[in-house]
């Protein structure tokens, strides 16, 4: 019995320190653009005879991310794109045949004209391609109609240009079944489903604000929606669940001491 509630309580520490890691992640991550914050969720080990009544402890089940909206901050470049609702941008690695996802909106123009996160994944338009202004560079006067999704920019030439793709969006039927690959990046997974518009591993992201997806705003960024309060709070509980358990292997060491004694 002794031995039992030690394991009990050495599930419950193990369980502890991933609450407290989750946590610590999303406090670290509070500033970080499009950031979407991590809940732990547990379960309770039964044991496997139910004629004793008791449990086994607990397991760690998921560490579901809790895509909410985050709040907008306006930065003035027009490459910085904020969703409010539903969806998240489409980029890839140049050469890759993957696509991954992510409401991190910091886009940047590269020495060819292609619109590219600051890890140099191309933003996916709607026919399925890299984002690429037209003309030669350097580009300035960027707008984005972020109704239509057309990207306009004067070229060296003094020429005004247009990308040779729009700009949209894409969702999912199930975010919570992403596989989450980075801190602000994701992929779609059977359980996902595929991305809509689009099918599997093919999106052709939709015009903001139409079918269900959010709208877009130039200029802005979605910062995290980790609320400091809230995972300070979560932080304290994590550590005095972390105390009791180890008060409870303490008491279980010394229940054991005794018996022992007692044996002898």
């Amino acid at each position: 019995m002794a031995a039992s509630s030690m394991y009990t309580g050495l599930s419950g520490l193990q369980a502890a320190n991933t609450d407290l890691a989750t946590t610590s992640h999303n406090i670290a991550n509070a500033g970080t653009t499009g950031f979407k914050n991590g809940r732990t969720e547990f379960g309770d080990l039964v044991d496997s005879n139910a004629a004793l009544g008791g449990g086994l402890g607990v397991k760690t089940q998921a560490v579901n991310q809790q895509f909410q909206q985050g709040g907008i901050m306006t930065t003035g470049n027009a490459l910085d794109l904020a969703i409010t609702g539903n969806g998240f941008f489409t980029v890839q690695d140049v050469g890759a045949t993957d696509f991954n996802y992510t409401r991190s909106g910091s886009f940047h123009l590269d020495n060819q004209g292609f619109i590219v996160n600051n890890l140099g994944q191309q933003l996916i338009g709607a026919t399925g391609a890299g984002i690429q202004l037209s003309g030669t560079g350097p580009w300035s006067n960027i707008t984005v109609n972020t109704t239509t999704g057309v990207i306009e920019a004067t070229d060296s030439t003094g020429a005004t240009v247009q990308a040779n793709d729009v700009l949209g969006l894409v969702d999912f039927n199930n975010v919570q079944g992403l596989k989450k690959i980075s801190d602000t990046q994701w992929m779609e997974t059977t359980a996902s489903g595929p991305p809509t518009p689009g099918g599997a591993g093919a999106p052709t992201p939709g015009l903001p604000g139409t079918n269900g997806l959010g709208n877009l705003m130039s200029g802005a960024l979605e910062t995290s929606n980790v609320d400091l309060t809230e995972q300070l709070v979560n932080m304290i509980l994590a550590q005095r669940n972390f105390q009791a358990n180890s008060k409870t292997i303490t008491v279980n060491n010394t229940l054991t001491e005794t018996i022992t004694q007692i044996i002898r």
